[in-house]
């Protein structure tokens, strides 16, 4: 079966990394990848969403529904998560460009983003769950590291040195981010008192 095959390399990826984060795809067959993995997960948390009583609240509308809860899962699992890997990968790909770090095409930092963030998407379904949302957070504690470890075998450099991109791409944009979010608060404030 078809989806079973993705799950399989999914897990085989969470356990393995070391070598199952080697095969090389071209960015539409990385993105189809990511896809197929998600099926599962995004079927169990529908399925949760739907059985579990919500434990979110909105601050405009009070509690959430559960239809609520299904769409904000498919516009994150099949719409939000894909655009922020192309992002992030670009990102990734241009400090590792810039420090002379990766020598490999845009298509392989794919998709080691794209593995990076397997274990993750598996687990996803768990943060409909009390304590899901601690595991959640494990589980993406290991994505990061499962990137590091694709990033060197998809850019063939060491995994201090992915550890090194993934880190920096992360400080610098953190720190681009905060000088805008303050060059904003400054404006309306200068607009404020004028």
């Amino acid at each position: 079966m078809i989806i079973v095959d993705e799950l399989k390399e999914g897990f085989n990826i969470m356990v393995r990394p070391d070598s199952a984060t080697q095969k090389k795809r071209k960015i539409g067959k990385a993105l189809l990848f990511y896809y197929k993995v998600s099926i599962v997960p995004l079927i169990l948390y529908i399925i949760f969403a739907l059985v579990v009583p919500p434990t979110s609240t909105d601050l405009l509308t009070g509690p959430v529904s559960s239809s609520k809860l299904v769409l904000w899962g498919l516009l994150f699992i099949w719409i939000e998560i894909p655009i922020s890997l192309f992002v992030a990968s670009l990102l990734y790909h241009l400090f590792g460009k810039l420090f002379k770090i990766f020598h490999s095409p845009y298509s392989n930092t794919f998709t080691a983003t794209v593995y990076g963030i397997v274990p993750y998407i598996l687990f996803y379904w768990l943060r409909l769950l009390s304590v899901g949302l601690l595991l959640l957070i494990i589980f993406y504690i290991w994505s990061l590291v499962i990137l590091a470890v694709a990033l060197a075998y998809q850019q063939k450099t060491s995994a201090s040195k992915a550890v090194g991109i993934v880190i920096a791409t992360g400080i610098i944009v953190s720190i681009i981010l905060i000088f805008i979010g303050g060059e904003a608060a400054i404006s309306s404030s200068l607009m404020t008192i004028f």
